[in-house]
């Protein structure tokens, strides 16, 4: 009976793995502990085409320790790359081998138990080597499909803001230098991997739904009229109702909505104030702040780091959350950062 509750753990683990790791590194290292722990095994090692760049990675568990390795073919052996060419299982005493395969082959795993009385796998756990190696199999070909999405989804949003360049000229942000500041920021204030991700997609996207506005009023040189600014204030909403659909931007639709609210909840479209605005809010609309300020708009001068540090100190608990500032002006102070923000002027 205890066996059995194993291999349904073992079921229900990678299962969990396909549908919550943040990338294929960790749903490999998971499931390689799935396979060690389920079959009792002295060694096993997985290789697989390495979905979040180029090559292969590799993860081998033994002793109670883990390696891995991430390159091209010269970090598989001879064997290993023979498995992945001959594409077919292999069932010996104490090891069995089993090729990842899913329209083409994503990768293989090896599992052995050390030579001893008793120790080699019976057919039952053959077949639940098999059956577990099937959803290993669907896994990896999720991670194939998503990524391959994620890729269209990229392209999507470069080519939109490409577009959003030339026709609202006022959300214009220096991409390459912001992207460098939303991650030193991000590491900081220590947010996770998929939150850095979710700022720069709204960077590149926060002011979308000025698309939608009369080209007169974006490019307009003199103070916009109450009803003018009354259109202004409708596109972090028309800009989330591009998006909304698009399952990868979702959890960038809180930062865009938000970005134009103000710390003393005077801004716009809820007049949330302080912590009721979300984090990679306050976050964004310091760092647009910042661009604009430091590379200029087309109708304003660019402006030096120390008037720009005073600018938000003024601004601190006004416009601005008083720990994303302080964090902004820290990361400026350091050698290496203001080397690269001048790099591009």
């Amino acid at each position: 009976m205890k066996k059995y509750k194993t291999i349904l753990s073992a079921f229900h683990t990678i299962y969990r793995l396909t549908t919550t790791s943040p990338d294929i590194t960790n749903f490999i290292s998971g499931v390689c502990r799935v396979y060690k722990n389920a079959f009792r095994t002295d060694k096993v090692v997985m290789v697989c085409k390495n979905l979040d760049g180029y090559g292969f990675i590799k993860i081998r568990l033994e002793d109670k320790k883990q390696y891995l390795k991430k390159g091209g073919i010269s970090i598989l052996t001879r064997r290993e790359r023979d498995i992945l060419k001959q594409e077919k299982e292999i069932f010996l005493d104490n090891r069995l081998v089993y090729p990842f395969i899913f329209s083409d082959t994503l990768g293989a795993v090896y599992i052995k138990r050390r030579p001893r009385r008793g120790a080699g796998f019976n057919d039952l756990e053959r077949k639940w080597f098999l059956s577990i190696c099937e959803e290993v199999s669907v896994g990896l070909k999720i991670f194939g499909l998503y990524r391959d999405a994620k890729r269209t989804m990229i392209n999507y949003i470069k080519s939109f803001t490409k577009l959003l360049d030339q026709y609202v000229p006022t959300s214009y942000i220096h991409t390459k230098s912001i992207f460098r500041l939303i991650r030193t920021v991000g590491k900081e204030m220590e947010l996770s991997e998929a939150e850095i991700k979710s700022l720069e997609y709204a960077s590149l996207l926060h002011d979308a739904g000025k698309i939608q506005l009369p080209s007169r009023i974006l490019k307009k040189q003199k103070p916009l009229t109450d009803e003018e600014y009354r259109l202004i204030m409708k596109h972090p909403r028309k800009g989330v109702e591009l998006i909304k659909d698009l399952e990868i931007l979702k959890p960038a639709i809180p930062i865009i909505l938000h970005h134009h609210e103000r710390y003393d909840g005077t801004g716009y479209p809820s007049r949330l104030k302080k912590e009721e605005i979300p984090l990679g809010a306050r976050i964004l609309a310091v760092l647009d702040a910042f661009d604009a300020m430091f590379f200029g708009r087309p109708y304003r001068k660019r402006r030096y780091l120390e008037d720009i540090e005073k600018e938000f100190q003024q601004q601190i608990g006004k416009q601005f959350d008083p720990k994303v500032v302080g964090v902004l002006l820290k990361v400026l102070k350091r050698k290496a950062v203001r080397k690269y923000l001048h790099s591009f002027l």
